[in-house]
């Protein structure tokens, strides 16, 4: 049995036979939840919403796009450019 202690900011430290077995790396991401009794830390693997060419896409997407936009100087000129919308 390993014991561990909370530590201030609600800090614990997993000891290192549980680090070492389940091969957990520093920064690790960890779903937390209770079963009846327990505390469970179940790691996890967040993925990218994106891939990296979705974004290189979306890049180009936002710079063809910036070429459209009207160039507005003055309030006025937005007043006159919303009310037009």
């Amino acid at each position: 049995m390993n014991i561990t202690r909370l530590k201030t900011k609600n800090q614990v430290t997993l000891p290192k036979e549980i680090v070492d077995k389940l091969h957990l790396q520093q920064d690790e991401l960890f779903e937390v939840d209770i079963e009846k009794n327990y505390i469970k830390l179940i790691p996890v693997i967040l993925k990218p919403k994106y891939s990296k060419d979705d974004l290189k896409t979306i890049d180009k997407i936002v710079e063809k796009e910036k070429k459209k936009a009207k160039n507005i100087k003055s309030n006025s000129e937005l007043s006159k450019y919303i009310k037009s919308i």
